[in-house]
């Protein structure tokens, strides 16, 4: 509409400009003909009265030509502003209305445009690709020799390849959370296997946590049946034939279950696997030091498998190494998480980052190239990171943020494109309080019938009960430390991005 009258204007003053004399009311062609005639009649070397007269009128006329070209140009250009203006008021109307429809219904958190968080992420949060790769590339060499070091050290229980996991794998890590996680599954040595007891534990009428206690099981039906096994003869000079080194498996079984079961039992314990490991890494070090001219550091974290290379140049690589058990055939690690209070020495808890990993694979097939769930993650990641260092640790992770980006990405009818950073930013902060407040956070893929059966996710997990992520909140203090937590990262966040965009900007 806005279009159809500018031109229509236009056309008007281009008519105007061409005859301003057809557009004075009273100027008729028939009284400009007679004045015409009449001054080609009059003799021009006598001026009369008359003549004089006619000459006052006409340059009057002329003047008042003049004022109306003048009145006409202004109004068109005048009509001309106003529509665009109207164009331009309507047009931000139509998308701020359209920005509105494409948000879930949430409450707004953030005021942020999606430009200043587009460029603060690619300013100070965006890892780049090659650092990434080296990175990655200098780990899985350095951890490949380590590996192999502990083989053949002589170990009593075997080690499967490592499996890259976390952050840096899944292209979400930031530049101040540049850290390697690997899992190493633990195999028992032959004839020896696991039997998987898979707890389900319930929380409520809804909810149910998942842990598994790992039997050391000594595997094949011939050293059953064979008398040799029989602990009632006490003969030492009985030799069998078909197991002819069976004193030597013997104290070979009480040494695996003395070091990497719990007392009195046959339950792997995951503070002595845990123990066996550091072990293990430690010897295997001291046999290759030689060839590397960095320094290899053990913390002294929860995590017991956390490692610190430390290069002469004074660079730092960070990685986790952390030995896990594979449940049965599947992807699901069981890990030997101590810090948790819920469990005990031979409650293993179930991990499903491999899953987690496929389904944010297997969804960022279906979006744009260039959507914008990785940078949503990154963000919140490396705002969480910063408050934390100012209010000190809490409840909230980065995996119950992964989770929440998991959740939205489930949901098929949001879009993800660059221009909906700052809607889908706004989602996730609103989508964590509401969660927060009702203390319950479900893990994105445990009882979820909208899972894509593509992953191979097992089905005893995905027809389940779903698994509350926000349950191991230990107390009501730990809960209003959380919730503080998130309002403050809520509320320190335009500062921090326009703080930290500045002083790139001066650097």
């Amino acid at each position: 509409f806005t279009h159809r009258m500018e031109d229509t204007l236009l056309k008007v003053f281009v008519v105007v400009a061409a005859h301003p004399e057809k557009s004075q009311a009273g100027w008729t062609d028939t009284h400009h003909e007679h004045q015409v005639d009449q001054g080609l009649l009059i003799d021009q070397k006598i001026p009369t009265s008359s003549q004089r007269l006619t000459t006052i009128t006409q340059e009057k006329q002329s003047s008042d030509q003049e004022d109306t070209y003048s009145w006409y140009l202004w109004k068109t250009f005048s009509l001309i502003s106003f529509f665009r203006i109207l164009k331009k008021f309507l047009g931000k109307g139509s998308k701020l209305q359209s920005k509105m429809l494409r948000c879930l219904n949430m409450s707004q958190v953030s005021d942020l445009d999606s430009k200043p968080l587009i460029s603060f992420h690619n300013q100070c949060i965006l890892v780049p690709p090659s650092h990434s790769w080296q990175t990655c590339e200098f780990v899985e060499g350095f951890v490949n020799d380590l590996l192999e070091a502990v083989r053949t050290t002589g170990s009593d229980i075997e080690i499967e390849d490592f499996i890259g996991v976390g952050s840096l794998y899944e292209q979400w890590a930031t530049r101040k959370s540049i850290v390697c996680d690997i899992h190493v599954p633990v195999i028992p040595p032959k004839p020896y296997s696991f039997e998987f007891e898979l707890l389900k534990e319930s929380r409520g009428s809804s909810t149910i946590q998942y842990c598994c206690r790992v039997k050391m099981v000594k595997g094949g039906a011939s050293s059953t049946i064979c008398p040799c096994s029989n602990s009632n003869l006490d003969d030492d000079d009985t030799l069998c034939l078909l197991h002819p080194d069976k004193k030597e498996d013997h104290v070979t079984e009480k040494y695996i279950n003395y070091f990497l079961c719990q007392e009195n039992s046959s339950y792997l314990a995951k503070t002595h696997v845990v123990k066996w490991f550091k072990t293990a890494v430690r010897k295997a070090w001291d046999e290759i030091s030689h060839k590397y001219e960095f320094d290899l550091l053990f913390q002294n974290r929860e995590n017991p498998g956390s490692l610190k290379v430390r290069f002469r140049s004074g660079r730092v690589i960070l990685f986790n190494l952390t030995p896990v058990v594979r449940f049965k055939d599947s992807e699901v690690h069981l890990i030997p998480n101590s810090s948790s209070a819920i469990f005990s020495d031979t409650h293993w808890p179930v991990c499903f980052t491999r899953y987690e990993n496929a389904l944010l694979q297997h969804i960022t097939k279906t979006l744009p190239d260039n959507a914008c769930h990785i940078q949503c993650l990154q963000i919140l990641s490396f705002l969480h990171k910063h408050q934390t260092g100012l209010t000190g640790p809490c409840g909230l992770t980065n995996y119950h943020l992964k989770n929440a980006v998991l959740h939205l990405l489930v949901n098929k009818t949001l879009s993800w494109d660059p221009e909906q950073m700052a809607c889908r930013h706004n989602d996730l902060l609103t989508f964590l309080q509401q969660k927060l407040k009702a203390k319950s956070l479900n893990h994105a893929l445990v009882g979820n019938p909208l899972i894509p059966s593509e992953i191979g996710f097992p089905e005893e997990f995905r027809v389940g009960k779903p698994v509350n992520l926000f349950l191991p909140l230990p107390n009501e203090e730990m809960y209003l430390k959380t919730n503080r937590h998130l309002l403050e990262m809520i509320r320190n966040m335009p500062v921090l991005i326009y703080e930290y965009g500045s002083m790139r900007n001066i650097l």
